[in-house]
């Protein structure tokens, strides 16, 4: 009787201690998921309706992510399919219904506000350019505010989708962003999207460089592993024969808050199966961390990257000036200011640049 006694008792202290740890407070800090996918949705592509109702059951279970960004879902319908799988877990935002711009957000936390800014700089005048203008189709940047249970800060969230084949069309459409960045450094930045621009690209460089971004996914491999690809080669749907990596995932500390983010976890995912995949891109999932101290740069690492920006502005005017549109030109006197104020260290941009952490 005794030793049953003790055994019971032992259990009991057992469980007793399992509810305790059950019931701890999780000692790290605060975390959120934001994942990345170009679904693939223009009228030409096949198998839409099947597709999206994979990766939107994918979407729907657990783990979730707290933010999703999606790109090319185009129509009606294939928003309609979105919303319709997804309402009862995300609040959405959708400037798609309202301009084909092909790009929606959707967000766990709660969305205190809202912007969908057009590029200025749209075609190069090729032949798909042409009709993607006959459609009045657009490439835009939709940022939202956003803020989660438990992370006593907002930040902005900005969704994108650069132009697929013209390195002097994306290099103006990230001047634009920044320009937008410049008049809104009050919050942390999260930037993902498609940039059709690969890991050793001058466009990626530039963005890094001139938005004072961390690519998400190089911070947590170290650095990108060779065979590494969001726009793959074996893919039944791509139309390309090497590998390429287009989809990332950037963030910037810049904001009022001493707070760090520090990308945790991080993977490609979203393939599908290799005979049905889900799109012609895979997705990018990154899991941040919410760190409490706040990060810095010494002196001599700020100087080292006030060089490469110069060098990465030198190397976008040099693409800028390739070009014969007028609508160029304004953009080749923005890149040579910006060169300016850091060789100075003054100016506007100047004390943007330094901010970075």
């Amino acid at each position: 009787m005794l030793s049953k006694l003790l055994i019971a008792g032992t259990l009991l202290l057992g469980l007793h201690a399992q509810a305790e740890q059950y019931w701890q407070a999780d000692p790290r800090p605060p975390r959120f998921c934001l994942q990345n996918f170009n679904a693939y949705g223009p009228l030409y592509a096949s198998s839409i309706v099947e597709r999206t109702q994979r990766f939107t059951g994918y979407l729907q279970g657990i783990p979730k992510c707290d933010v999703v960004h999606l790109q090319e879902v185009w129509n009606d319908s294939h928003i309609d399919q979105v919303e319709r799988n997804l309402k009862h877990q995300y609040n959405i935002s959708a400037p798609n219904r309202d301009a084909r711009i092909g790009v929606m957000s959707l967000f766990m936390g709660d969305i205190r506000g809202r912007q969908t800014v057009n590029f200025n700089v749209n075609n190069e005048g090729g032949v798909l350019d042409t009709v993607r203008k006959a459609l009045d189709v657009k490439k835009a940047y939709h940022i939202v505010r956003a803020n989660f249970f438990g992370i006593d800060e907002d930040f902005f969230f900005m969704n994108t989708h650069l132009h697929p084949s013209s390195a002097a069309v994306r290099i103006t459409q990230i001047l634009d962003i920044l320009q937008w960045r410049m008049k809104h450094q009050q919050l942390k930045l999260l930037l993902s999207g498609d940039f059709n621009a690969d890991i050793d690209s001058a466009e990626r460089r530039l963005l890094m460089l001139t938005l004072g971004t961390h690519d998400a996914m190089e911070e947590y491999l170290g650095s990108y592993p060779q065979g590494y690809c969001t726009y793959c080669s074996g893919n039944p749907l791509g139309w390309m024969l090497t590998d390429h990596t287009f989809d990332y995932i950037f963030f910037s500390n810049v904001g009022e808050s001493g707070t760090t983010l520090k990308a945790v976890e991080g993977e490609v995912n979203m393939r599908g199966s290799p005979r049905k995949p889900w799109s012609d891109h895979f997705g990018v999932r990154v899991q941040f961390s919410v760190e409490p101290e706040t990060s810095a740069i010494n002196a001599d690492a700020l100087e080292k990257r006030r060089t490469q920006a110069i060098e990465a502005l030198a190397v976008a005017d040099y693409i800028l000036k390739q070009e014969t549109g007028p609508e160029f030109g304004p953009y080749q006197t923005l890149v040579n200011n910006l060169a300016q104020q850091l060789k100075n260290r003054q100016g506007d941009f100047n004390t943007y640049f330094e901010k970075f952490r």
